[in-house]
This record gives C-alpha cells, structure tokens and sequence, in this order.
C-alpha cells in the first residue's frame, strides 16, 4: 500500500495511486496514477490495468492483488472483476473521498462484486487509511 501511496503523490491534486503486485511473492508488476487530464477514464486503477498488459499481456490476473489509495469507484471496479484480479486493497472509503470533495458515485466496491457472482476475488477496505485519508484531504489545502 505504500507504493500506491508514493505512486498517488505523483498528482496532488487526485493522489490516486495504484500498484499491481503478484501475491505469491508481493513483486510489483504495475503500476498506476491518477492521469484525468489525459483522458477522464484514466483513473488510478486503469492506468495500473494498462500498464499490467503492455508489460505482461492478458494473463495471470488471478494471482495479482491490486493496491490503491481510494475505494475502487464503478467503472475501476468493473474493470477489476472483468480482468479476473484476484484481489483489492484499498486505503480510503468511497464516503471518506465524497466527504474531502472527490466526487463518487455513491456504489461500493463490495456493491459491484455482489452484483457479478462470477467474480471470487478478495476485497479489503481500510488499509492505511489514516494516512489515505490525509493525501486525500491535503489536496484541498494546496
């Protein structure tokens, strides 16, 4: 988790960061930030996706965690069940980020996993979240 955090220190002002790590053995295999201003889909979590397949192709998602400094939004989450990741970490709360100024649609990433029964992977919530909360919160005192 704290690669994603350095990874979302990279943009200030929407530190979503995100690292892809093979859970065997915890090696980074991507990484991912925040790059909006490029393309509003280019969230933290796809950049990470994007960067997976141009390093290793479109395999082996079962076995990679995800890692990233805010709860997963729909779209990011969706594309995490489409890939088949075998897991999501992630730092702050979808209502912790509505409550800084992000704005969320207000769906949970456990919301979307229960919605496609076909995806086992793993959710954890509130991993470093004290010292997620403050990136996010400190982007609006810049």
């Amino acid at each position: 988790m704290r690669q994603a955090i350095t990874k979302g220190r990279e943009n200030p002002s929407f530190p979503f960061g995100a690292v892809i790590v093979r859970a065997t053995d915890l090696t980074v295999m991507a990484s991912g930030v925040n790059t909006i201003r490029r393309n509003p889909t280019f969230h933290g979590e796809i950049d990470a996706i994007n960067d997976y397949i141009r390093q290793h192709g479109n395999e082996g998602w079962e076995g990679m965690i995800l890692y990233t400094t805010g709860e997963p939004c729909p779209m990011c989450m969706s594309a995490i069940v489409w890939v088949g990741l075998g897991g999501v970490v992630f730092g702050s709360s979808i209502e912790t980020l509505s409550r800084v100024g992000i704005r969320q649609i207000d769906i949970s990433s456990a919301s979307v996993t229960r919605a496609a029964p076909f995806y086992h992977g793993s959710l954890l919530g509130g991993m470093l979240a004290s010292e997620t909360d403050w990136l996010f919160a400190d982007r609006t005192r810049r």
